[in-house]
């Protein structure tokens, strides 16, 4: 198909539909665009874990969104190190210095960081990096336990489709879980202090959203603006 593919869904769209007959049809969870563009194009250096080893171990990342509080992610390593790795190099490349989130869905996830600041996708520009999820033969602990405040790579159908676009998990384990769990590369965390943060966000944005468009925030003018990813270890 070439619709974007969505990692969580309007309960509408779930009572409507099976989560299985979305992704094909619709694609994202906070991922690229369709399958056959992600990835094309000219490479960056970011992306490049997907052909080297990765970074290991706990790292940090300090999120600041214009006008809130920073909110620090915690970066595992070893859980999906090529994932942390594209993060990471993205981050220090200045890459999602003046991105959005253009996606809300309640107890569900906010999601961006794409070139275009909207649901079309991720960036075709970049590399793709190899989804780190059971499901595709990666061993992912993190990502096999999605819970809420896990941070994750959104992507479109194909599996190892994502570069750039990542989303932040709002809801409980058994609000989360059964669409996500072993299907997304989890990379990351955000601990009580940071969702308290992402809640307002989601709380003071929420409004904006155009329903019918699975929770996207289609003025781009209406998304909170990423001012800044920084890697402090």
């Amino acid at each position: 198909m070439g619709n974007v593919t969505f990692a969580g869904f309007t309960k509408k769209a779930l009572a409507m539909l099976s989560m299985a007959a979305l992704v094909l049809m619709m694609g994202l969870a906070g991922c690229s665009g369709s399958s056959n563009t992600a990835g094309s194009g000219a490479t960056s250096s970011a992306g490049t874990a997907a052909s080297e080893g990765g970074t290991s171990g706990t790292h940090h990342a300090v999120l600041e969104v214009e006008g809130y509080e920073p909110i620090t992610i915690e970066l595992d390593g070893d859980a999906a190190p090529l994932s942390v790795e594209n993060f990471m190099n993205l981050a220090n490349e200045g890459y999602y210095d003046g991105k959005t989130f253009y996606r809300i869905v309640d107890d569900f996830c906010l999601q961006g960081g794409t070139a275009g600041n909207s649901a079309s996708g991720n960036d075709p520009s970049l590399e793709t990096v190899k989804g780190e999820f059971s499901s595709n033969g990666v061993n992912n602990p993190l990502a096999d336990n999605f819970d809420r405040g896990v941070v994750a790579m959104a992507r479109t159908s194909m599996p190892d489709s994502a570069t750039s676009t990542f989303f932040v998990t709002l809801g409980s384990a058994k609000q989360v879980g059964p669409s996500l769990d072993g299907q997304y590369a989890a990379f990351g965390t955000i601990d009580d202090a940071g969702m308290k943060t992402i809640d307002q966000i989601v709380t003071d944005y929420l409004p904006k959203v155009d329903e019918p468009n699975m929770g996207a925030i289609t003025v781009e003018a209406n998304q909170p603006i990423i001012k800044s990813i920084t890697i402090t270890d």
